[in-house]
């Protein structure tokens, strides 16, 4: 008995003891993630002729977060259900080549049912022009879903099955477009827009349509998801009367119930009644997020289903505007190039903007090489206000300049003085140039030599004077027009230098050619 009271005391104190030493377990909330489609599942090619009109296609969707916490490393992932080529797998329907067919996004706050945090993801679908003679795209279809994954282990797939179905589309006037805006600025068809890297503008497209609208409707600019990243839509319609809640704040409206479900006896057909239409305008927030020195075509299409029949504008060829992507760059130098020990030059960093809009926080990093280090203190506010700081960074020093501000086509400069004791040659090359997140891929690269002997005189330095070449003539056929000989000296500098004579009216001249290092 004594024996079973000691072991049951032992067991109370063994479980008292787990309660006491056992931390408290901290239950984490996770994000809850929603997607859901937010453009047609027509697409299709033109009626008459395959080889005009439309055959690109945004494939869009929605994903909010309802959960208390946020949602980091969102990223949608576009799949075929045929588990085929994303881009060539299927004769008709497929990603355009060379689009993405997965997008991320770094974060996507917390929020409730009630007021969800979302972001739209935007993929580019391509029908195959087959023809003439015998195009058979038409009334092919192709199953799709779309897969989101955060960091936190969370995921959503759109609604299956779902697929997106290639239709005649009939071109007609009644559907026009009106205008293009960059920034409240029209751009006549035809005209350019230039875009920076990295910058972000509204682009607004105004059409219209007929006055009591359609019970379908889709209008939008076949921005490449390789360079714009749509952040937002908002579209207006004078005729909005139809079912879809959200067709304020996407570029497709659905006015009558669509059913899309494949295997629905109604599948595209309308299960209500209600029209979007009239006079349209739909405002694009993008983000230029890749394309450096390219110029891309961006044509407006507005396509609909009213009746028993789909249309698009005729206008379709003849509205499209041309996006010139332009890139900001960082150039540096040293000045002077060569100093002595203890002495100091001065580091100049050059940042351009060849865009027609300023841009804004600009920033990069440069750290430089062991034993050259900055003079301080170091000027601050430069290049349009930006903060420059210098930080040591495992011994050596680290130039950061955060939230400059670079002029339409003009350019802003970062000085540094720098000194050295130790005798060498250092290259220094800078880190890529950045315009808010977006690298630009630009970087910066420059020697400084430091040498108690002082090198010869650099003939391309700026303000040098010196002797960029000579000649010594010889004695004979001097002055007759013989042919000067090859140089005898040369300055630092100069790679080549030539000379030859030449009889004019009144005489002789001679022609001397230097070209300089780069």
């Amino acid at each position: 008995m004594i024996r079973r009271k000691n072991l049951l005391r032992a067991i109370l104190i063994a479980i008292t003891a787990i309660f006491i030493i056992s931390p408290p377990q901290i239950v984490h909330a996770l994000p809850i993630l929603t997607v859901e489609p937010i453009t047609w599942n027509v697409i299709g090619l033109d009626s008459n002729n395959v080889n005009v009109g439309p055959n690109n296609f945004p494939v869009g969707v929605r994903v909010c977060n309802i959960g208390p916490d946020p949602a980091t490393n969102v990223t949608a992932t576009f799949s075929w259900d045929d588990g085929l080529d994303l881009y060539s797998g299927d004769p008709y329907i497929n990603l355009r080549s060379g689009s993405l067919s997965a997008i991320s996004i770094p974060s996507l706050a917390a929020g409730t049912l009630a007021f969800p945090t979302c972001s739209d993801f935007y993929f580019e679908a391509t029908v195959t022009r087959d023809g003439p003679p015998a195009p058979v795209s038409y009334d092919k279809a192709r199953l799709y879903h779309v897969d989101i994954t955060s960091f936190e282990g969370v995921s959503a797939t759109t609604p299956q099955p779902r697929e997106l179905y290639a239709e005649y589309l009939i071109s007609q006037s009644r559907n026009s477009t009106t205008d293009v805006l960059l920034d409240n600025v029209s751009v006549a068809p035809g005209g350019t827009m230039t875009l920076m890297l990295g910058e972000t503008y509204d682009i607004q497209l105004v059409g219209s349509t007929a006055t009591n609208g359609y019970e379908q409707i889709e209008s939008y600019i076949n921005f490449p998801n390789t360079i714009f990243r749509i952040n937002s839509v908002t579209t207006t319609y004078t005729a909005n009367g139809g079912t879809d809640p959200d067709a304020l704040t996407k570029v497709y409206a659905d006015g009558c119930s669509w059913e899309n479900d494949p295997n629905s006896p109604n599948y595209r057909s309308c299960l209500s009644t209600g029209k979007y239409g009239g006079n349209i305008t739909v405002n694009y927030n993008v983000t230029i997020i890749g394309g450096a020195g390219t110029s891309e075509t961006l044509n407006t299409l507005i396509y609909d289903f009213s009746g028993s029949s789909y249309h698009y504008n005729s206008d379709f060829s003849a509205a499209g505007r041309i996006a010139q992507i332009v890139n900001a760059s960082i150039d540096k130098s040293f000045s002077p190039k060569a100093i002595t020990p203890g002495g100091t030059a001065t580091l100049t960093f050059t940042i351009n903007n060849p865009g027609k809009s300023a841009i804004s926080d600009v920033n990069f990093i440069d750290l430089l090489p062991a034993d050259l280090t900055v003079v301080l203190p170091v000027t601050t506010p430069q290049c349009g206000g930006g903060t420059v700081v210098v930080t040591d960074v495992g011994g050596r020093d680290q130039i950061a300049l955060t939230g400059g501000l670079v002029t339409a086509d003009g350019y802003c400069e970062v000085t540094v003085n720098v000194t050295a004791t130790v005798e060498q040659l250092y290259t220094n090359t800078s880190d890529n140039l950045f315009i808010g997140t977006t690298d630009t891929g630009s970087f910066a690269s420059d020697i400084l030599q430091v040498s108690s002997t002082p090198p010869p005189p650099d003939a391309c330095a700026p303000g040098t004077r010196v002797d960029l070449a000579t000649w010594e003539m010889p004695t004979s056929g001097q002055g007759s027009g013989g042919p000067p000989p090859p140089y005898t000296t040369i300055a630092t500098g100069v790679s080549t230098a030539t000379a030859s004579a030449s009889l004019t009216g009144s005489g002789s001249q001679a022609i001397v050619t230097v070209r300089g290092d780069p």
